[in-house]
């Protein structure tokens, strides 16, 4: 009895036909396989054993080991558990015809809980196969509700060392594990493999016409459009790439490349003409867009203008998506499917991941997850064909091409309210710019009745009177302290977003909770006595929080910040009227200083004495935010032991083109170095771009050896990735790279304390994280003075017991 798990798996197939299993549910086991299965075209499916089938995604460019390549996976049907030893070819006609090798396979175990995280869309795993081996990840793509099951995911590698930025394994390792044939082996005849039995043969096609090949031919063109067509029609959904249209004229060995407007640019485009050579065909024309490729494989019109003006050389590449003539035979009447199958069958072995000709896939039917998946990479858009179309010279409604919507994260100003449904009518959105909020409009759909709900739940107590500047009078002025995701079409002129939808609330989870209780040290007393002066003074400009803000987030994180802080030397950064420009350091005693706050003093590496300062107790600490304290920030030692520290810093600081996420996964990396060393680790956001991670350390070694120690170890770690990191001093030698900053482990060096505010107009907080949770954060400052108090009081401290897990640091 077929069970409901592998109902679509055996819906979509004959097995009259096709000699793979119909199989049935398995035990539970940790197996994984990657299939190479060539349809329509090359692609991988990662095949995970769970729950008794195997979890599936197909990923179109197959999986690579270096960690900066983010691939498209889509999510496919459950397999049954025999899958994982099928190798062999399924019959033209069937679902996924065409051969499949068993090109990886081993054991795999989760990270996390695998049911919660891939509920989540934040799926981490280990793979011990032949090929591929460590850390992976699948992060789902946003979608709709109705997609549950077809979603759009990005598999990538983590930071490890199984990683490498060098080998492609796809290309040094192209054979299956099973039987160490290539697939191009498993598709070809087996009496005579190289025989031109497999040669496309265009004469059999039905509406194709015998005539020579033509000089010029004019370009079918696609019709704009606002919406995918009705998934019900028979369209076949294309990527629409940023660069230039062309057509290939292959005849007698040479190759003309014309551009839409009927330009001979065969000389601009570099060296790839060649490429067309090597196909298996006497003449053809080939319809399709030449590109240049970002490091994340997606197409740049910047950079192949670059390119033909710095001379293209290699860096082009053909994708292809028609064939319109072929050996004698012209196609424009045969129908758009048929002409593809065959232009798939004529690039066969010839498509590598790194070739300059490129098939250019698609996605039948529904094309809404291509769309999605477009969408979130910043792509043109999405080209959707009638399968059964003719080519039709000019523009043409059986092409339609639908432009990607733009993603940005943009800061909840107000709401209006909604008496019709008791909810929300529309969101007020800004952005940051140069440290104001400004109006960029209403964001009125995306909503169903349980999220306005519960953003209302969220934004009633928020409200403020202050209105935004430019919002309208029907929007309730909230606190700026929530992020929305918002899908929209463009901006116009002045800013303002078109067409936006609402897609979910960016916000921090600390969903790891901490054993060990949180001590009380700020008594009611100690809140009573609270008192600022100008209390609704707003800092850094008149859309930032209030100096009461400040006062109230010190008492409210207090009881775990103050173990970080009591009897360390502090340095305060202190604003006292909120501007920017008034903000200043203060590293020294200072006239009025509250009770509280101790001055000592010590002597420097001249022999000169100094004078600092600390703090004592919660009295003293809940004062300075009437001095308009904002930061704190910490030696890393303390009073008992000022000349010896007890915790070392690496300040992970990401140069111009690295993201947040890739600072996440040097961080887990970085992680595994200092484990191997024999050090425990804490993590926390640095409050601006980057992390810290710091390590408590045994009392032995003096300033100078310590610092010198933390500079062989960031060398140590750094030449584990010498793409990724650098420990050179200067913005040249960070671009797209993260500089490990050891130098704050110099005496009267200082990093900012755990839990201490940052001086800017959203208040993020350099917030210490478990290291399960830093991988959860979409963006720090979503750790910021409103939110983070809440999250700790179920979370805690994930650095309650750093004292306890230091360690000799090797001099």
């Amino acid at each position: 009895m077929p069970t409901d798990k592998l109902k679509s798996y055996r819906d979509k197939r004959d097995f009259q036909r096709t000699s793979e299993p119909a199989g049935a549910l398995g035990s539970a086991g940790n197996r994984f396989v990657i299939h190479k299965h060539h349809a329509t075209a090359d692609h991988y499916d990662l095949r995970l054993e769970l729950d008794g089938v195997l979890k599936s995604w197909a990923v179109p460019k197959g999986p690579s080991l270096n960690p900066a390549d983010k691939r498209f996976a889509a999510a496919t049907e459950d397999h049954p558990i025999d899958y994982i030893d099928f190798e062999g070819v399924i019959p033209e006609g069937e679902y996924g015809g065409g051969p499949m090798i068993v090109w990886d396979t081993g054991t795999w175990a989760p990270m996390g809980d695998p049911h919660e995280d891939l509920r989540k869309g934040a799926f981490k795993f280990r793979l011990v196969g032949e090929k591929l081996r460590g850390g992976w990840m699948l992060a789902r793509l946003k979608g709709k509700p109705e997609d549950k099951g077809k979603e759009g995911w990005i598999l990538f590698k983590e930071r490890d060392t199984s990683m490498s930025t060098e080998e492609n394994i796809l290309e040094t390792r192209p054979e299956s594990i099973k039987t160490g044939r290539r697939i191009e082996e498993l598709a070809a005849p087996p009496a005579a493999p190289i025989k031109k039995a497999g040669k496309p043969q265009p004469g059999k096609l039905i509406g194709a016409v015998k005539a020579p090949l033509p000089a010029t031919m004019e370009l079918q063109l696609a019709s704009p459009a606002e919406k995918l067509p009705d998934p019900k029609g028979k369209y076949l959904h294309e990527i629409k790439f940023d660069g230039y249209r062309t057509l290939a004229f292959v005849e007698a060995g040479t190759t003309r490349l014309i551009t839409r407007g009927g330009l001979d640019w065969t000389k601009r485009y570099g060296d790839l003409p060649k490429a067309f050579g090597e196909l298996n065909c006497r003449e053809a024309i080939v319809d399709g867009e030449i590109v240049v490729l970002d490091k994340q494989g997606i197409s740049r019109f910047s950079m192949l203008q670059d390119a033909l003006s710095d001379g293209a050389g290699n860096k082009l590449v053909f994708y292809a998506f028609d064939l319109l003539h072929l050996d004698g035979w012209d196609l424009r009447q045969v129908p758009l499917v048929k002409r593809k199958a065959l232009l798939a069958q004529l690039l066969s072995g010839h498509v590598t991941p790194r070739s300059a000709i490129q098939y250019s896939d698609h996605v039948e039917g529904d094309g809404q997850v291509l769309l999605d998946h477009a969408s979130e990479l910043g792509l043109e858009g999405v080209v959707s064909k009638r399968a059964d179309s003719k080519h039709s010279a000019g523009r043409s409604s059986s092409w339609l091409k639908i432009k990607a919507l733009k993603t940005g994260d943009y800061v909840i100003s107000g709401y209006s309210d909604s008496a019709a449904n008791g909810g929300i009518g529309a969101l007020a959105v800004g952005e940051w710019v140069e440290g104001e909020l400004v109006y960029r409009g209403k964001v009125g759909t995306g909503f169903d009745a349980a999220t306005m709900k519960s953003l209302v739940a969220r934004l009633a107590p928020l409200r403020i009177d202050e209105k935004l500047e430019g919002a309208p009078k029907e929007i309730l002025p909230v606190r700026p302290i929530l992020t929305a995701r918002v899908q929209y079409a463009n901006q116009t002129t002045d800013g303002m977003l078109r067409h936006a939808v609402f897609k979910g609330l960016r916000q921090a989870e600390l969903t790891t909770p901490v054993s060990a209780p949180v001590k009380r040290i700020i008594s009611d007393a100690d809140l009573a006595g609270i008192w600022v002066t100008n209390p609704t003074r707003r800092l850094f400009g008149k859309t930032g929080p209030t100096k009461l803000d400040i006062a109230v987030y010190y008492a409210g994180v207090g009881d775990y910040m103050l173990p970080h802080l009591f009897n360390r030397p502090v340095s305060l950064f202190r604003c006292p009227t909120g501007k920017p420009h008034d903000c200043f350091f203060q590293r020294h005693p200072f006239t009025g200083m509250p009770d509280g706050l101790k001055s000592f003093e010590t002597q420097n590496s001249e022999g000169e004495k100094q004078t600092y300062i600390s703090v004592e107790d919660a009295r003293g600490y809940l004062a300075l935010a009437q001095f308009g304290v904002i930061e704190f920030h910490a030696w890393g030692t303390h009073a008992s032991h000022i000349d010896k520290p007890d915790r070392v810093i690496f300040d992970l600081d990401p140069g111009e083109g690295v993201q947040w996420r890739d600072v996440v996964n040097a961080a887990v990396h970085l992680r595994g170095g200092l484990e191997g060393m024999g050090l425990k680790p804490f993590v926390k956001t640095s409050g601006g771009k980057g992390v810290h991670i710091v390590v408590p350390t045994t009392k032995k070694l003096t300033w100078k050896q310590a610092h010198a120690a933390c500079a062989a170890i960031a060398v140590e770690l750094a030449r584990t990735g010498p793409d990724t990191f650098t420990t050179t001093m200067g913005e040249q030698n960070r671009k797209n790279r993260i500089f490990i900053d050891y130098h704050r482990n110099a005496r009267s060096a200082t990093a900012v304390a755990a839990y201490s505010l940052r001086a800017r107009p959203h208040l993020p907080a350099s917030t210490p994280i478990d290291w399960r949770d830093l991988e959860s954060i979409d963006s720090p400052e979503d750790l910021n003075y409103s939110t983070l108090p809440g999250l700790l009081t179920t979370a805690g401290d994930p650095w309650a017991d750093i004292n306890e897990s230091a360690r000799d640091l090797t001099s």
